[in-house]
């Protein structure tokens, strides 16, 4: 049976445009339209088809919750508008719509785009990204940021995220939230080598009743030993088929392995402090990516523990490195000692603690910037 299609338009014409359209669409057949949205919401919710097109004539704010049902129902949805500004865009993708098509609408697009919405795995941006957090000193927050960031993205995108421990050999990521996979990383790539990428996605533990998988650090020291550059540039790649966001836990080690994982990453977070020692080291950082011709853009800084009142001022980092911070996560000792004691997410400990908004505020302005970059290169 094919796959079913409903239509939100109130202009007849751009209706029968898309219904002449949809009928060249093998896969596919239109099952209803409605010029009252409020009512095929209702016969969606119910009859639930594989794609909901929906003609944003007032814009994408009152759309929202619509969107929003619709998705958290597994129903693909599709925004039609003569609005194709990048920050439109966003706000639909970010609502939950799995794509957008501009009006009028050409024939080529809409395919691609039906077409996208038709197959197993859709993703809401154009390719995974690979976001590594980083930072050459130890005892910073970087595992703290890396597992609360994820949790985070995994809660506002909806789309499949792994974190993976790549802090060798001593990573804990499992520790911080308690998961317990039964495989490791070292032994999942070894695996992968003779029996394919099934592998290393089996190997990746779900986190609660959520969209976030862990792939964990190995089980003993001596197993990093066995793992090579070449072992992660195929593990991306595997990774890269099922995942939207791969968040990478980096050791603190500039090695040629750490070196190959931030090499691959779309974007590094630079992890640092605001004292002089980890300025500095913070610094050095900056120049070896430079002198690796690492894209200018690709590399964020994010002060973690920040304090207002510090003797240091942003501005004066900024001035120093040249570079503007791209996030300031506040310290908050007693919210994040007590998420590492107990094993959870901050937003679990206390949903509405300034250090949660911050994890939350970083995790958007992530997601807007990657959907932006993505939708630009288009």
């Amino acid at each position: 049976m094919n796959n079913k299609v409903v239509v939100f338009e109130t202009d007849n014409d751009s209706v029968e445009l898309i219904k002449t359209y949809i009928a060249e669409f093998e896969q596919l057949e239109l099952d209803n339209t409605f010029s009252d949205y409020r009512e095929g919401t209702f016969y969606a919710l119910k009859n639930h088809p594989h794609i909901v097109i929906i003609s944003a004539n007032e814009g994408i704010a009152p759309l929202k919750k619509t969107i929003n049902l619709l998705a958290d129902n597994k129903i693909n949805v599709i925004i039609l508008s003569e609005n194709y500004t990048t920050n439109f865009v966003i706000q639909a993708l970010r609502a939950g719509a799995k794509d957008y098509i501009s009006k009028p609408i050409i024939k080529k697009d809409f395919f691609a785009s039906l077409k996208k919405c038709s197959q197993d795995v859709v993703k809401t941006i154009n390719k995974s990204n690979i976001i590594s957090i980083f930072s050459n000193k130890g005892g910073i927050g970087k595992t703290a940021i890396a597992t609360n960031l994820a949790v985070e993205f995994a809660r506002q995108t909806r789309e499949k995220v792994v974190l993976v421990d790549l802090n060798l050999p001593l990573g804990d990521v499992t520790t911080f939230i308690n998961i317990k996979p039964s495989i490791s990383i070292a032994s999942a790539i070894e695996t992968a080598a003779h029996k394919g990428p099934e592998s290393v996605l089996n190997a990746c533990k779900q986190y609660k009743d959520t969209s976030l998988y862990v792939l964990a650090e190995p089980i003993y020291m001596e197993e990093t030993h066995t793992m090579t550059p070449t072992h992660i540039f195929k593990l991306f790649e595997y990774l890269r088929e099922s995942f939207s966001y791969i968040l990478v836990d980096v050791g603190t080690s500039i090695d040629k392995m750490n070196m190959k994982i931030l090499e691959l990453s779309d974007l590094i977070l630079l992890v640092s402090i605001v004292n002089l020692p980890l300025i500095r080291n913070c610094q050095r950082c900056l120049d070896l990516f430079n002198n690796l011709g690492f894209d200018d853009n690709k590399t964020k800084i994010v002060i973690n523990r920040y304090l207002e009142n510090d003797e240091i001022k942003i501005e004066d980092v900024e001035k120093v490195l040249n570079q503007k911070i791209y996030w300031k996560i506040p310290n908050n000792y007693f919210a994040i000692m007590s998420s590492i004691n107990k094993a959870m997410p901050v937003s679990e400990i206390n949903a509405n603690s300034n250090v949660t908004l911050s994890f939350s505020g970083l995790a958007t302005k992530l997601t807007e910037d990657i959907i932006a970059k993505d939708f630009v290169e288009l």
